[in-house]
């Protein structure tokens, strides 16, 4: 065995490539291009309206409609092809036969994690030539392109990650998925209504409104909607930064931009639960107190 094969996780190996042998696979990838392209020349054309020219302000509101769809495509794909990970394997009772091989379970849980989101990532990359018709118009900087593809990415891993987690800690696939889904909802909302609730708080009370526009500033950084609208200058976390460096500079200011801000905290949801679901998983865990 050499150098190389040591470090590949067989597990990852072998998912893949059962997934990507699959005759769907590439009808799959056909349809999400199809559809995505369709999208992108039917605004071209409405936005056109048999003019010589194309405005740059309308690529940049394409690209940014291409951006939200595609994000929301991700969220909707992803709990779907990792919430059955797990608890598939322990429905077709085959979890325990995987446990007794010299796969560890950290090696169970990357390999499924990774290949289970290795089609949505190549669904993201195959669409890189479609938003490059949309950037050749003008109106989008190459860091924004960048920044999009990033979000995507970070997004994935967090959402495959909890998928992962509930796979592991449900029984039944449909409840891991279900529950995926609620969490995901849930959180995305929860973070809006909650940044909302601040805002209208200090309208009827005396809050400071430099230490609430602080407290919304993090909420929208880290609610997946606004924070892909920051990346084109949109939504309300940038009003609220404008509003922050104008009117109160010696208020309290964000450690980091919202970009940034929402890949830290989403890196730290990816690692939380990839790291609960190695430990969840174990088929023996150490007690702290044994009962003599």
């Amino acid at each position: 065995m050499n150098l190389v094969q040591r470090f590949i996780n067989p597990m990852l190996s072998k998912e893949f490539r059962l997934r990507m042998r699959s005759k769907k696979t590439p009808w799959a990838i056909s349809l999400y291009l199809m559809v995505l392209g369709g999208i992108i020349f039917t605004f071209i054309y409405l936005y056109n309206n048999n003019q010589a020219y194309f405005d740059p302000q309308r690529s940049r509101e394409i690209f940014m409609m291409l951006s939200i769809f595609q994000f929301a495509m991700v969220s909707f794909v992803t709990p779907g092809l990792t919430a059955g990970t797990i608890s598939g394997e322990r429905e077709r009772q085959t979890l325990n036969i995987l446990l007794t091989t010299n796969l560890s379970p950290s090696k169970i849980i990357v390999g499924k994690w990774l290949s289970s989101l290795s089609f949505m990532t190549f669904l993201v990359i195959a669409s890189i030539p479609l938003y490059s018709i949309v950037f050749l118009y003008g109106g989008i900087s190459p860091s924004q392109l960048i920044k999009v593809f990033g979000f995507y990415i970070i997004s994935m891993l967090a959402i495959g990650g909890l998928g992962i987690l509930f796979s592991t800690l449900f029984k039944r696939t449909g409840v891991a998925t279900v529950v995926t889904y609620a969490a995901i909802i849930g959180y995305t909302i929860g973070t809006y209504i909650i940044a909302t609730i601040i805002q209208d708080i200090t309208q009827i009370s005396s809050m400071s409104k430099t230490t609430a526009t602080y407290w919304m500033q993090i909420l929208y950084s880290i609610n997946p909607f606004t924070a892909i609208l920051s990346i084109f200058d949109e939504g309300p976390v940038v009003a609220l930064n404008y509003y922050m460096g104008g009117v109160s500079s010696r208020g309290p200011q964000l450690p980091l931009e919202p970009y940034w801000m929402f890949i830290s905290f989403f890196s730290v949801i990816t690692l939380i639960s990839i790291l609960l679901a190695i430990y969840f998983i174990k088929p023996v865990k150490k007690k702290l107190l044994r009962r003599k």
